[in-house]
């Protein structure tokens, strides 16, 4: 399966207005961008092509927009997700 993804530098380039519920999921290490931390945009439950990567949570969490909320961890949530911001 081809990668699709686009990768953004900053998430001032998305107009988060066209998305029904957007959400920010941050992963660590995933399998397909080994030894980076990605976001990536959901529009509820479905994965966007949008991400952003940076070498280092702290440096993916100010990227975050204002108006997004961490919410708490699920037991069911994928291994590699760190965070899950909804704005």
């Amino acid at each position: 399966m081809e990668n699709t993804d686009q990768l953004i530098n900053s998430f001032e380039e998305i107009n988060f207005n066209q998305y029904q519920m957007p959400i920010i999921c941050i992963f660590a290490n995933p399998k397909d961008y080994r030894g980076m931390f990605v976001a990536r945009i959901f529009d509820t439950d479905k994965p966007t092509e949008y991400i952003i990567m940076r070498v280092s949570l702290d440096a993916i969490r100010k990227e975050i927009p204002d108006g997004f909320t961490l919410m708490p961890k699920s037991a069911d949530d994928d291994s590699a997700l760190v965070e899950t911001w909804i704005g």
